[in-house]
């Protein structure tokens, strides 16, 4: 009766504790006037007073259980400005973002083989792995497991040879 009861204790606490985690993100942001700012924006989901909260940055929602993927957008304005509303609520000139074992640095391209792939002239490096922007608009997801972000992917770029 005691092991059984100790198992089925044991069976109800492990899924709720070995699926929490915190992937920490911090960076800085390039303002359109080239002042710099400081980014926190990582990823985390845990208990928090009885219930599960998933946090993206500083927003944080109640939820049944860990969301599948948070998709961060990216919008370049005009061919000249980058929006992240999730971050910031003005325009950006770049950022340079690292979050767990990955880093993102957005920035106006310096290579003269990509010269004629930048639209916008902005390059989109993805742990040293060059993104251009298709069209207007571009998604990075970050999809997730127990364990935190299982997998990256960015749509609405391409990368030169792929």
């Amino acid at each position: 009766m005691v092991k059984t009861s100790l198992m089925l204790l044991f069976l109800l606490w492990v899924p709720t504790t070995w699926a929490y985690f915190t992937v920490p993100g911090q960076g800085q942001l390039t303002l359109l006037d080239g002042t710099k700012q400081s980014l926190q924006f990582g990823f985390s989901f845990k208990q928090q007073n009885g219930t599960e909260v998933f946090q993206a940055g500083i927003q944080a929602v109640e939820v049944a259980e860990l969301p599948s993927k948070y998709t961060l957008a990216l919008v370049l304005h005009q061919d000249e400005q980058i929006w992240v509303t999730d971050w910031i609520n003005k325009p950006l000139q770049g950022f340079d973002w690292s979050l767990g074992k990955h880093s993102f640095k957005l920035s106006k391209n310096t290579d003269p083989k990509y010269q004629d792939k930048a639209r916008g002239g902005y390059v989109l490096m993805f742990d040293d792995t060059p993104y251009f922007f298709h069209k207007n608009m571009a998604q990075i997801k970050f999809h997730f497991n127990k364990d935190g972000v299982s997998e990256v992917r960015i749509e609405g770029m391409f990368t030169p040879g792929r």
